[in-house]
């Protein structure tokens, strides 16, 4: 008898034992952040001029949808993009510069085991670009980019995004799709 009441009491405490376990571990998932969490509704743009005229403080997590018109590698590391409303008056390269003159520059971080498709390659960000090249958009690698959302923190410059955490793509059926 006291062997089966001995049995007993460890089978509960056993139970009671990985039912804490269980609890701990569902209140740590529950815990835990979103690693790209997203705008509020009033830091959401649909262009680009909208979020160039709303004046975000630095810091500010917002979105913006656009077209990617030139794409430019700066250092080992990082990428500058630049986005506008509309690519319908750039026909070459020289428009593709003067259409950068009035677009909102993102600055990303390159490659990474979460985003491996950030990289400047054809096979990586330059299917959302337009124009790209060394120093200044000199290529011409599409002739009809697709409409992207870029979120990331705002710069410190007035109209730029300084750290881009998510970029998303539309498909061929206006769906959104995330670009890693």
């Amino acid at each position: 008898m006291v062997s089966t009441r001995a049995t007993v009491a460890a089978t509960v405490s056993c139970a009671a034992f990985w039912a804490c376990v269980g609890a701990a571990a569902q209140t740590s998932r529950q815990a835990k952040k979103p690693a790209n969490p997203a705008p509020q509704p009033y830091n959401r743009f649909v262009t680009v001029s909208e979020f160039r005229a709303a004046k975000r403080a630095p810091g500010t997590n917002v979105s913006v949808e656009g077209y990617i018109v030139s794409g430019l590698k700066v250092g080992r590391s990082s990428a500058r993009l630049y986005l506008v409303d509309s690519t319908d008056k750039v026909l070459s390269a020289r428009d593709a510069e003067a259409a950068v003159r009035s677009a909102t520059a993102c600055t990303i971080g390159l490659g990474g085991k979460s985003r491996p498709r950030w990289v400047m390659t054809r096979a990586g960000l330059l299917k959302l670009v337009m124009y790209t090249g060394a120093k200044q958009a000199t290529t011409c690698i599409q002739d009809v980019p697709p409409k992207v959302r870029v979120q990331g923190n705002t710069g410190k410059t007035r109209g730029t995004l300084s750290a881009v955490t998510r970029i998303e793509f539309q498909d061929d059926d206006g769906e959104w799709r995330d670009f890693r």
